[in-house]
């Protein structure tokens, strides 16, 4: 295999654009010139051949050498056109859990209609309920977007015991206090040894996650924050702009709520108008002067 098969057997699943054949091209220039290089230092053609090629599989070897723009527009494009990440056998997996789901729902209201014991409805809902609604954290952590990379099916099954180590003991929270009658303290004991633990697994989950972002939303997002530093002019500027927003709006959300309670909807509005004028302040306070 030459060069040139072996690079459109790299690209064979992508649909030929122009700028995908400049960058093929490109390629092609230097694995030609690497293995022209390994040659002359004594190696047989195969053997550099293969190096060559091993060496532009994983694209780091060759990071420095290729345009870092043209590879991210490429990919960009690619990701940006792939449409089909839905394979048919996920579409019905999806179909199933959401069926499942529909009919815990129905289950449970009946359930509630003709018996006076809470468990039961609680009982059917636990079942029908947590299961699919577990199936669609597996099958939207482990599937591939647009703009994120599919996760691992074992890293989104830890995912998946947190979630449901968590929804239990929610549901054992509430028969415990709607059932047995033993109080809020008891039923609060009952949640602790299944919440908090989900909890903080999931908190190490997500505190340890890597960044499942395609490249053409990391170089967005790049751009996005070139922006915020010409508008602000420094991070520390940006962050001032932030916790002070964030402080706002939530006295605004808390007075909204206090003036609705105390004088109904006549003139809680007024904390939202005067939020957003607030927010017009602030923000002509931290932006950068042109």
């Amino acid at each position: 295999m030459d060069t040139r098969e072996y690079i459109d057997s790299l690209f064979s699943d992508y649909q030929e654009t122009a700028a995908l054949v400049d960058f093929k091209e490109e390629l092609k220039s230097f694995l030609d010139e690497r293995i022209k290089a390994l040659v002359k230092s004594g190696m047989d053609e195969k053997k550099a051949f293969a190096k060559a090629t091993n060496e532009l599989g994983d694209m780091t070897a060759v990071a420095d050498e290729i345009s870092r723009r043209k590879k991210q527009e490429i990919l960009a494009e690619m990701y940006l056109k792939t449409g089909h990440y839905l394979p048919t056998w996920r579409i019905a997996l999806y179909i199933l859990c959401g069926a499942v789901l529909g009919f815990g729902i129905i289950a449970t209201v009946l359930s509630g209609f003709f018996s006076n014991d809470i468990t039961k409805p609680l009982g059917t809902l636990l079942v029908f309920g947590i299961v699919p609604v577990l199936g669609f954290l597996f099958l939207g952590l482990t599937q591939e977007t647009a703009m994120y990379e599919a996760m691992s099916w074992k890293r989104a099954l830890l995912y998946v015991i947190a979630a449901g180590v968590f929804l239990f003991g929610v549901f054992m929270f509430i028969i415990t206090y709607f059932k047995a009658n033993a109080g809020l303290p008891y039923a609060i004991a009952t949640l602790i040894p299944f919440v908090l633990p989900s909890l903080a697994f999931g908190a190490f989950l997500i505190l340890t996650e890597k960044d499942r972002r395609k490249p053409w939303v990391i170089k967005q997002h790049e751009e996005r924050r070139k922006r915020s530093h010409e508008r602000f002019g420094d991070p520390a500027q940006e962050k001032r702009f932030s916790l002070f927003s964030g402080a706002l709006w939530i006295a605004a959300i808390a007075a909204f709520v206090l003036l609705t309670i105390l004088f109904g909807l006549k003139f809680s509005w007024l904390a939202i108008v005067a939020a957003l004028v607030g927010q017009l302040l602030i923000q002509a306070m931290f932006t950068k002067a042109k």
